[in-house]
């Protein structure tokens, strides 16, 4: 028997099936499953890149500068802190029930001073401190509920519904030059570089 040619014969079945095993493999880490979260940051990231720039000016994960604050928003109604959750948006009655009224309003001020204090140079105060939920969509109910004075959860897939909603609200919306002034001390006050200079 020659064995020059009994040695490709068997070999070249191993590799092809060695080679189909391992392809399959890699294909299967590829799919998404449960154990690989989505970052909810990036999520709300990519729904505020969708905002229109002016009369929105945002400054995109601010990586812990702010506190547990991700986004900072500032438009026609004024500097909005947000913060990412990767949940379903609870109902404010439940919430007000289990934390308190007194709690949730110290929570928002707490959440908004960072913002407060790099805004400071602008002389514009961070008017809201914003929790973006993604979980499963609520259609049935309002794009964004308003908590306590000061905090609202918003529905991640529809942000920017909320941010119409509270442009059209503001009572006394911010001109141009007061929401540049306000994202230029925001950008320069957690270390970027002046995006206006």
């Amino acid at each position: 028997m020659d064995l020059g040619i009994v040695i490709p014969l068997v070999v070249l079945p191993i590799l092809v099936v060695g080679g189909y095993v391992w392809y399959r493999r890699s294909i299967g880490e590829l799919a998404p499953d449960e154990t690989r979260p989505v970052s909810g940051v990036r999520l709300t990231a990519e729904a505020l890149h969708r905002e229109a720039e002016p009369p929105w000016r945002v400054v995109h994960e601010v990586g812990g500068a702010l506190g547990g604050v991700d986004h900072v928003v500032i438009g026609p109604a004024g500097i909005i802190a947000i913060t990412t959750v990767a949940a379903d948006r609870p109902a404010p009655d439940n919430l007000i029930r289990v934390t308190g009224e007194a709690q949730l309003v110290s929570e928002a001020a707490v959440n908004r001073g960072p913002v407060d204090e790099v805004a400071r140079p602008s002389e514009v105060a961070c008017r809201v401190w914003a929790r973006v939920f993604w979980g499963v969509p609520a259609p049935s109910r309002p794009p964004h509920d308003e908590l306590v004075h000061g905090s609202q959860l918003v529905e991640g897939q529809r942000v920017g519904e909320w941010l119409d909603a509270l442009a059209a609200d503001a009572d006394d919306p911010f001109e141009t030059a007061a929401i540049d002034r306000a994202w230029q001390a925001v950008v320069t006050g957690i270390g970027r570089p002046d995006p206006l200079g």
